[in-house]
């Protein structure tokens, strides 16, 4: 039986792609470009079709990569993972990044500025954790200096040990100072921020803001 072009519907989702099916089944998706080429009732040759997925490749792949960043902003290299990981040559890759550029949707300054937003507010990291996470995420490595030039350490620092200070307060200095360095070390931030903050948690466990005061009602230990 000869492959016959049954149907062309247009996706929900995506306007601008059409399905194909082959035979009264789903065969692939194109572009509105290439789809339009085509008419229900025609013979399509596996060669033809194949020819037809390949002139698509780029628009394919660049509604992967729309659909992906649909979950949460992504770093550059995020991205070329992600499309190599979904058997895409390496030519289209290529191009699929830079219109994806070109119209700001990869912008690895702004994800780096809001990756340390996020870590700011959720959860308080050091210079050295974030720059490794952004390592990690391919960024390179004079935006990651310009995105943590005017990072507050110290006020993140104290934000991070805040939530822990009711539950160690029953705690001896020492192992106080211990845990809580520790705590924050494996947040990432210096041994010198470490034991700053660790040695003013322990003068000031009841103050909420930094740099902490005492409070009247509450005299250091």
């Amino acid at each position: 039986m000869p492959d016959v072009i049954t149907a062309i519907t247009c996706q929900k989702k995506i306007p601008d792609r059409f399905n194909i099916f082959i035979n009264g089944d789903y065969a692939f998706s194109l572009s509105r470009e290439l789809a339009l080429q085509l008419t229900c009732g025609d013979s399509l040759s596996p060669t033809e079709a194949d020819r037809l997925k390949h002139l698509d490749a780029p628009d394919r792949a660049f509604q992967r990569a729309i659909y992906f960043l649909n979950f949460r902003p992504r770093s550059r290299m995020e991205v070329e993972c992600y499309l190599n990981d979904k058997g895409f040559p390496q030519a289209v890759v290529k191009e699929t990044i830079a219109r994806l550029e070109s119209f700001n949707y990869l912008n690895d300054p702004e994800f780096a500025r809001l990756w340390i937003e996020n870590r700011n507010r959720l959860k308080p990291k050091g210079r050295y954790a974030l720059t490794a996470e952004l390592r990690q995420k391919g960024i390179k490595e004079e935006i990651i200096i310009e995105s943590l030039a005017h990072l507050d350490e110290r006020r993140l620092a104290w934000k991070a040990a805040a939530p822990k200070l009711r539950r160690m307060k029953t705690l001896e200095k020492y192992e106080f100072i211990k845990k809580m360095g520790d705590f924050l070390s494996r947040r990432g931030f210096s041994y010198p921020i470490c034991r700053e903050i660790c040695e003013q948690a322990w003068d000031h466990p009841h103050s909420s803001e930094y740099p902490p005061k005492y409070s009247p009602e509450h005299p250091s230990r």
